[in-house]
């Protein structure tokens, strides 16, 4: 049978009929459902008094971040500012009782400001301060000028050749990453089974990226 949404009054019509004493099969031609659509369905309303199970905890609407929560994001991306979205979402919902999605989280982000480029500035910011207690200031500047001649390169490859390139200063980290993909990799793309169709990744940290993985 070809998937299509089902309403919860449809669902719910499905198990009055049902608690009548219509036969199952009158029940499927007459909705149009499945056999074993009708038999989750009894269960999921046998476990929960309803025929849609409830949402998940840790999914929400889009929604607003407030200042103290944007604050607390903040002082924790000073001292991790390569902290992946789902960890950064599981500390919002344990320690500041925010429920958010990962997409919604990460628009918050963007929309305050608090972008890759920002980050990294804050990082270097931390460890300029931090190794100015031990060095002076001219080992400093010869550390800062060798660190930023250094860029990494990504690349999206195939059988025909390069497909997508960005260089950026410094490493990659997983806002890069979702960045290229999302912009430079997946619109040269296409749905299976055409040419380019299939993404493969290999197991780096900042592959596994809940966002992306949306974004996919």
């Amino acid at each position: 049978m070809v998937y299509r949404k089902i309403s919860r009054d449809l669902k719910d019509a499905a198990l009055r009929l049902w608690d009548l004493g219509w036969e199952e099969d009158e029940i499927m031609r007459g909705l149009v459902v499945s056999r074993s659509s009708l038999y989750r369905w009894k269960k999921i309303f046998q476990e929960y008094g309803s025929t849609t199970r409830p949402a998940s905890p840790l999914v929400g609407r889009p929604r607003t971040i407030t200042r103290a929560v944007l604050t607390a994001c903040y002082a924790i991306y000073q001292k991790e500012p390569d902290l992946y979205l789902d960890e950064l979402r599981w500390h919002l919902a344990i320690h500041h009782d925010l429920v958010i999605s990962i997409s919604a989280l990460q628009k918050n982000l963007q929309d305050v400001g608090l972008t890759r480029k920002l980050l990294h500035k804050i990082a270097r910011e931390r460890d300029i301060q931090q190794r100015g207690d031990h060095w002076d200031r001219a080992t400093t500047d010869a550390y800062e000028f060798n660190r930023r001649q250094g860029f990494s390169v990504g690349a999206a490859m195939s059988k025909d050749g390069y497909l997508a390139v960005k260089v950026i200063p410094d490493a990659f980290d997983s806002f890069d990453f979702f960045e290229f993909i999302a912009e430079q990799v997946l619109p040269q793309m296409n749905s299976w089974p055409l040419k380019h169709s299939v993404l493969i990744l290999d197991n780096c940290r900042i592959h596994h990226n809940d966002a992306l993985l949306e974004l996919i």
